[in-house]
């Protein structure tokens, strides 16, 4: 896939984007046109610019509609500067399988007229939030930029890629042998926040965490994130592949669990994720002094970044001390140390990290150092947004 840059522009106050992606279709080559024949567009991509739109519209049949992850960039109305809007492309994104099933190689390229707005940030955060719940086995998304693109290099570095190595003479880029500046992201690593545009936050109706008990009949939406290998990366248990182990485990082990609790989220709309199907769990296990509760949480891949696991926990931690539990004094969190996102969380709910435990526990076929962390009964709720985001 074509990689592209975007280049620096002083831009003193603008607000967030608002960026989507879906599907090509053929009616787009018009508005592709605009960009695949801009030679500052091509100059680092594969390439070369788009003298007509019969090439361009073969391209768009035979490569970019069969391909397997390839998507539309858009941006809402208010923020297109040429006044198109509605849904036209200002770039693509691709998602390119590789000769190893777990990694695919990223792709992008964005229209000059949108360089330096975070057009092409925003659209890699939401294509690492998609794409490894719809392409199956997917690890690793990879991408190769040229060490002379600062530019892109930023936006892969702004949506959360880690720089891994410079590959010297890598490829032949326009008839020179260039070094390439090699990124990744796995599935493990955490997602960084999408600014919503103010007007998606005026559109948006309030959501709320609330905690409440679970049902036999919440197998179904437990199902979606209990199957996700990410969400499972840091959990004693593997992906669940049918809702029938599932469905036995609900029963046999949650509903008589003394405080295990679905995570919702409520909003007056009242539909989508907001009509009180779990999203999440935490829960609050016993151990050996009945002083001290063991927390446990998890969250949809869909909802990592958006601040629910934090309003979760400090629920849950409220409920527990406020009287729901006799006699607990501490509620203790063992996070693994490569766990990043999941120290913030409990770190952000207030929780004081103690130390390190070297090799405390095995994980997945591994000796794991875990992080201490504890909220006594006369510590305070940090504040923030609470049960809101």
């Amino acid at each position: 896939m074509d990689r592209s840059q975007e280049p620096p522009h002083a831009a003193a106050a603008r607000g967030a984007v608002e960026v989507s992606l879906r599907r090509f279709d053929l009616a787009d080559v018009d508005a592709m046109m605009v960009w695949a024949s801009d030679p500052q567009v091509a100059a680092v991509c594969r390439w070369e610019p788009y003298e007509s739109t019969e090439p361009l519209l073969a391209y768009l049949r035979d490569t970019v509609l069969p391909h397997p992850w390839f998507r539309a960039i858009c941006v809402a109305a208010a923020f297109d500067g040429d006044g198109g809007g509605e849904d036209r492309p200002v770039g693509a994104v691709s998602v390119s399988p590789t000769a190893d099933a777990c990694r695919a190689e990223l792709g992008y390229v964005v229209a000059r007229a949108h360089w330096g707005k975070g057009v092409a940030t925003a659209a890699v955060k939401r294509v690492v939030a998609a794409v490894f719940g719809e392409v199956e086995g997917l690890e690793r998304v990879e991408a190769l930029v040229d060490v002379r693109n600062a530019a892109s290099q930023r936006v892969l570095e702004k949506a959360g890629f880690r720089r891994e190595a410079v590959l010297r003479s890598y490829c032949v880029l326009k008839g020179e042998v260039r070094d390439m500046v090699i990124y990744s992201f796995i599935s493990t690593d955490p997602l960084q926040p999408i600014a919503p545009s103010p007007a998606a936050v005026r559109r948006r109706a309030p959501m709320e965490v609330t905690l409440r008990r679970f049902e036999l009949s919440d197998v179904d939406a437990m199902m979606a994130w209990a199957s996700d290998p990410a969400v499972a990366a840091f959990c004693r248990w593997e992906p669940y592949q049918s809702t029938e182990p599932l469905l036995a485990y609900l029963r046999d082990t949650v509903l008589p669990h003394p405080w295990f609790r679905a995570i919702c989220l409520a909003t007056g709309a009242g539909a989508g994720d907001g009509d009180g199907r779990p999203v999440g769990a935490v829960s609050l296990a016993p151990t050996a002094d009945a002083c001290r509760g063991e927390l446990g949480y998890v969250v949809a891949r869909a909802h990592w970044g958006k601040g629910v696991a934090t309003a979760a926990v400090r629920r849950a931690v409220a409920a527990v001390l406020g009287g729901e539990v006799s006699g607990l004094a501490r509620v203790e969190a063992l996070v693994d140390v490569d766990n990043r996102a999941s120290q913030r969380v409990v770190e952000k709910a207030g929780f004081r990290r103690e130390g390190v435990l070297r090799r405390h526990y095995w994980h997945k076929g591994r000796v794991r150092d875990l992080v201490m962390y504890s909220f006594v009964s006369s510590d305070q709720l940090a504040e923030g947004r609470a049960a809101h985001y």
